[in-house]
């Protein structure tokens, strides 16, 4: 028999609920954001292929020269199109488990805790690990598209009419690949690094103290 309703099992504590909450979020945003990319790669030719017609057969210099630096960044991609997707792929599965376990931890729906809890710091460590291999292919491509982009920073439309100097831009363009390649790094530090901490969180021994404990009461609950 289970108890009543008037006295409810107590709910894990606060801290382990965020976090699990915090899993959850970020799970479901990389999860999206990785599928969504490998999609792209998988029909990376045909979108190359629409860049190529557009800038053949149009006759509006802005559409022209945004189709080029399209084709240079499909250009960029192609050469590692393959492995990436492969890696976007697994990572939007691994969160996939994160999300799912996390979920599991806040509303249990009878299933043991322990077992979620071990699927949720294993998937988020592994969520950590692809991301990291994701965004080291993500810097490789900024810094292969980084020169391309300063080739043709002259004839974008928002640097059209600037006042910088010369020697400013000059400047610019010597730093963007490093710039494009800095700013996958740091996303993927913060992002792969959430992923990391929360892992080991979860297979910190007090978390598992706690969650053999409402398991204990769950059971208790059960007998009844």
């Amino acid at each position: 028999m289970r108890k009543s309703p008037e006295s409810p099992t107590p709910p894990l504590p606060r801290r382990i609920r965020f976090a699990a909450a915090v899993c959850l979020v970020l799970s479901a945003l990389s999860g999206f954001m990785a599928l969504q990319q490998a999609v792209e790669l998988s029909h990376l030719g045909e979108l190359r292929d629409n860049a190529s017609d557009t800038s053949r057969f149009s006759k509006d210099p802005d559409l022209v020269r945004g189709a080029h630096l399209s084709e240079s960044y499909f250009a960029v991609l192609e050469p590692m199109s393959g492995p990436h997707a492969v890696v976007l792929g697994a990572l939007s599965v691994a969160c996939s488990f994160v999300f799912v376990s996390a979920a599991r931890l806040l509303r249990p729906g009878g299933l043991p805790l322990e077992r979620m809890r071990r699927v949720l710091a294993g998937s988020t460590l592994l969520a950590a690990l692809l991301r990291t291999i994701d965004g080291a292919q993500w810097a490789v491509v900024g810094k292969r598209l980084g020169p391309i982009l300063a080739k043709n920073l002259d004839t974008l439309p928002l640097t059209q009419g600037a006042q910088a100097t010369a020697e400013a831009t000059a400047q610019f363009k010597a730093m963007l690949p490093g710039m494009l390649s800095g700013f996958a790094m740091v996303m993927t530090a913060i992002v792969a690094g959430t992923f990391a901490l929360l892992g080991q969180y979860f297979r910190s021994e007090a978390v598992r103290a706690a969650i053999t404990a409402q398991d204990g009461e769950l059971a208790v609950e059960e007998e009844d």
